[in-house]
């Protein structure tokens, strides 16, 4: 199917010409996708010294990011539509920084959690637009360009709790926070460049075109067994890097490692994850037989989990390391967002439809890891119910790996 109203100009579509500016556009709105949910647990103690937040309080900040990106992310496809991708994009980048910059300079917990909303809404957003601008932009490159944009969205996970700590102790909690609302605010730059350069290549009646849902879709989305795979896989891994990230160093310390280890572990735990991420989609381009990607990252998952569970103060490391092998389903799933649809329409709904389903279970899994854990007074069993989530991933895997792309 052609895509005529959602693919850019041809000017556009030579070899990185004309296109550097779009992928700068891509690469900071990955930076700014999980950037505010990692800036504040390492700094919680100093945030406590201002903000006396109670751990009630702790938990539902925990509880916001899963569920802005369930929420806005099921709002962002329709809006997408409406006002096209790139003006959508403008708009979330904006809210992400107010929100950023917001709670920087509240002085109670209610306000630093109501500004924490708009922060992660424009993140959520974001994370179901970000494929289909792949698509729309890079549709001869969606691999390497989804491994460039995966890579700096673990990058933003990853990295900021390296340092915050340090910029918080020189020049203070708030402004180690609303330092970050700068990245929103420049991802606007590169993508109103974009708009005016479509603007005068299309004319002002075409200047910037919407995504017009299809008069007569043959099957919706949700009706395609592909999509349920894509969301199948997602999902897991959603509960596993959402329970785990709080979870971990609790897990570590209570087999008896100083918390100094156990925040160095879960350093490793989220920097782990850049290979995979910028590697998985060029695998996904060179592979043949693609279902042994799946069955690869399950295997690993599984071996991680398992040693975690059984010992986790023995081999932590080696396990820490083999878990982020297992995470590669994350930037799996994003490529397949693209190369299981056959146009920036298809793109825009699978994404729109997988993210916010994917994520309003996985609120789940933090809290019914915690259920688990008092109500056995130990961590055997709530490891064991992650792990049975194992064999859906893999199941979900393979079907994704050898389905066709979908038609919408």
């Amino acid at each position: 199917m052609t895509d005529q109203l959602t693919e850019p100009p041809a000017r556009l579509k030579r070899p990185w010409r004309g296109r550097l500016v779009v992928l700068a556009g891509l690469v900071l709105i990955a930076l700014n996708g999980r950037i505010m949910v990692a800036v504040v647990s390492p700094i919680i103690a100093h945030i406590k010294v201002d903000l006396p937040l109670t751990h009630t309080d702790e938990s539902v900040i925990g509880m916001v990011a899963p569920l802005c990106f369930a929420v806005f992310g099921a709002m962002a496809a329709g809006i997408g539509r409406r006002f096209g991708l790139e003006a959508t994009m403008v708009v979330a980048l904006l809210v992400s920084a107010a929100g950023e910059a917001g709670r920087s300079m509240v002085a109670t917990p209610a306000w630093f959690i109501a500004w924490t909303v708009p922060a992660l809404a424009g993140a959520g957003i974001g994370n179901v637009i970000a494929p289909p601008l792949i698509r729309k932009y890079f549709s001869d490159r969606v691999t390497l360009v989804t491994g460039v944009y995966t890579f700096f969205l673990t990058i933003s996970t990853s990295l900021p709790p390296l340092f915050i700590l340090s910029i918080a102790n020189a020049a203070g909690w708030r402004f180690s926070v609303g330092i970050w609302a700068v990245i929103g605010v420049a991802g606007v730059v590169p993508w109103l460049f974009v708009m005016r350069s479509l603007r005068l290549m299309l004319g002002p009646r075409r200047s910037m075109p919407s995504l017009p849902t299809p008069s007569a879709p043959s099957v919706p989305i949700w009706r395609h067994g592909v999509t349920w795979a894509v969301c199948a896989v997602f999902t897991v891994n959603c509960i596993i890097g959402y329970t785990m990230f709080p979870w971990l160093p609790h897990l570590l310390t209570d087999a008896g490692l100083s918390i100094g280890r156990a925040d160095m572990y879960l350093a490793v735990f989220t920097i782990g994850s850049l290979p995979g991420a910028l590697l998985t989609p060029l695998l996904i381009a060179r592979v043949k037989r693609l279902w042994v990607l799946p069955v690869v990252f399950f295997a690993a998952y599984a071996v991680s989990l398992t040693g975690l569970a059984l010992n986790p103060a023995r081999l932590t490391m080696l396990w820490i390391l083999v878990s982020r092998i297992g995470d590669c389903f994350f930037p799996f799933v994003i490529t397949m967002i693209n190369l299981r649809s056959t146009s920036t329409r298809g793109s825009i709904a699978m994404s729109g439809f997988i993210q916010p389903v994917a994520y309003s279970i996985a609120v789940l899994g933090p809290w019914g890891f915690g259920a688990l854990q008092t109500l056995t007074g130990g961590y055997h069993i709530p490891m064991v119910a992650m792990i049975a989530c194992l064999p859906i991933q893999l199941v979900a895997g393979i079907l994704v790996a050898r389905a066709r792309a979908i038609d919408i």
